[in-house]
Protein backbone atom coordinates (compact mmCIF):
# COMPACT_ATOMS: atom_id res chain seq x y z
CA UNK A 1 0.00 0.00 0.00
CA UNK A 2 1.30 3.13 -1.11
CA UNK A 3 1.52 6.58 0.84
CA UNK A 4 -0.65 9.07 -0.70
CA UNK A 5 -0.19 13.21 0.06
CA UNK A 6 -2.16 16.08 -0.35
CA UNK A 7 -2.21 17.92 -3.20
CA UNK A 8 -1.66 20.87 -1.11
CA UNK A 9 1.16 19.45 0.94
CA UNK A 10 4.56 22.00 -0.46
CA UNK A 11 8.68 22.02 0.65
CA UNK A 12 10.27 24.27 3.28
CA UNK A 13 10.91 26.61 0.25
CA UNK A 14 7.53 27.38 0.39
CA UNK A 15 6.94 28.53 4.27
CA UNK A 16 7.24 32.04 5.85
CA UNK A 17 10.73 32.69 6.24
CA UNK A 18 10.29 33.71 9.97
CA UNK A 19 9.04 29.98 10.29
CA UNK A 20 11.85 28.66 8.28
CA UNK A 21 14.28 30.19 10.85
CA UNK A 22 12.40 29.55 13.90
CA UNK A 23 12.81 25.20 13.22
CA UNK A 24 15.92 25.96 12.36
CA UNK A 25 16.93 27.87 15.68
CA UNK A 26 14.60 25.09 17.52
CA UNK A 27 16.54 21.96 15.51
CA UNK A 28 19.79 23.66 16.33
CA UNK A 29 19.01 23.82 20.51
CA UNK A 30 17.94 20.87 20.59
CA UNK A 31 20.90 19.56 18.92
CA UNK A 32 22.92 21.81 21.38
CA UNK A 33 21.20 20.82 23.91
CA UNK A 34 20.05 24.58 24.77
CA UNK A 35 16.26 23.97 26.29
CA UNK A 36 16.40 28.13 26.94
CA UNK A 37 16.50 28.73 23.19
CA UNK A 38 14.68 25.39 22.51
CA UNK A 39 11.61 26.63 24.93
CA UNK A 40 11.83 30.55 23.11
CA UNK A 41 10.27 28.01 20.03
CA UNK A 42 8.36 25.76 22.25
CA UNK A 43 4.45 27.04 23.10
CA UNK A 44 3.53 27.12 26.95
CA UNK A 45 0.93 24.01 25.98
CA UNK A 46 3.24 22.01 23.94
CA UNK A 47 2.86 18.14 24.32
CA UNK A 48 4.91 16.00 22.70
CA UNK A 49 4.60 11.60 21.89
CA UNK A 50 8.23 10.34 21.72
CA UNK A 51 9.25 7.26 19.62
CA UNK A 52 9.11 5.19 22.80
CA UNK A 53 5.64 6.11 23.61
CA UNK A 54 6.07 8.39 26.15
CA UNK A 55 3.86 11.33 26.24
CA UNK A 56 5.57 14.80 27.48
CA UNK A 57 4.06 18.46 29.25
CA UNK A 58 6.85 21.33 27.64
CA UNK A 59 8.03 21.01 31.06
CA UNK A 60 8.73 17.39 30.99
CA UNK A 61 10.27 17.71 27.78
CA UNK A 62 12.46 20.70 28.63
CA UNK A 63 13.60 18.25 31.78
CA UNK A 64 14.57 15.79 29.31
CA UNK A 65 15.95 17.74 27.13
CA UNK A 66 18.54 19.05 30.16
CA UNK A 67 19.44 15.25 30.34
CA UNK A 68 20.39 14.51 26.86
CA UNK A 69 24.59 15.22 25.52
CA UNK A 70 24.76 17.89 23.21
CA UNK A 71 25.15 15.76 19.71
CA UNK A 72 26.03 17.30 16.19
CA UNK A 73 23.15 18.73 14.10
CA UNK A 74 21.70 16.70 11.89
CA UNK A 75 19.23 18.61 9.52
CA UNK A 76 16.00 18.10 7.96
CA UNK A 77 15.53 15.71 4.88
CA UNK A 78 12.04 15.01 3.13
CA UNK A 79 9.96 18.01 4.54
CA UNK A 80 6.56 18.23 3.92
CA UNK A 81 4.49 21.12 4.90
CA UNK A 82 0.74 22.16 5.03
CA UNK A 83 -0.04 25.94 5.86
CA UNK A 84 -3.77 26.80 6.71
CA UNK A 85 -3.44 30.34 7.75
CA UNK A 86 -1.26 30.77 11.04
CA UNK A 87 -1.48 26.91 11.66
CA UNK A 88 1.37 24.59 9.83
CA UNK A 89 1.81 20.56 10.51
CA UNK A 90 5.45 19.23 9.12
CA UNK A 91 6.23 15.94 8.50
CA UNK A 92 10.35 15.34 8.33
CA UNK A 93 12.72 12.21 8.87
CA UNK A 94 15.73 13.25 10.46
CA UNK A 95 18.27 11.09 13.02
CA UNK A 96 16.41 7.69 12.14
CA UNK A 97 13.52 9.57 12.99
CA UNK A 98 9.90 10.43 11.41
CA UNK A 99 8.82 13.71 13.45
CA UNK A 100 5.20 15.74 13.05
CA UNK A 101 5.61 18.87 14.40
CA UNK A 102 2.56 21.32 14.62
CA UNK A 103 3.27 25.29 14.61
CA UNK A 104 1.02 27.97 15.14
CA UNK A 105 1.27 31.85 15.07
CA UNK A 106 0.98 32.81 19.29
CA UNK A 107 1.31 36.67 19.57
CA UNK A 108 2.99 37.40 16.24
CA UNK A 109 6.10 34.40 16.78
CA UNK A 110 6.01 31.13 15.66
CA UNK A 111 5.57 28.32 18.33
CA UNK A 112 5.17 24.17 18.42
CA UNK A 113 2.56 23.36 20.02
CA UNK A 114 2.59 19.58 19.16
CA UNK A 115 5.16 17.06 18.34
CA UNK A 116 5.17 13.18 17.45
CA UNK A 117 8.46 11.08 17.03
CA UNK A 118 8.56 7.91 15.50
CA UNK A 119 11.42 4.98 15.09
CA UNK A 120 11.52 4.45 11.20
CA UNK A 121 11.70 1.18 9.94
CA UNK A 122 12.77 2.59 6.90
CA UNK A 123 14.01 5.74 5.49
CA UNK A 124 11.50 6.28 2.61
CA UNK A 125 8.13 8.11 2.93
Amino acid sequence: MGVCYSASMTDATTLPPDLQAAMRERDEAFYAVDSARWGRYTASNFTTVQQNGQFMSRTERIGNLQTQKHRPYVPREREKHEQQGDLVVTRFFSGGLWVVEVWKRIDGAWATVMTQATTAISDKP
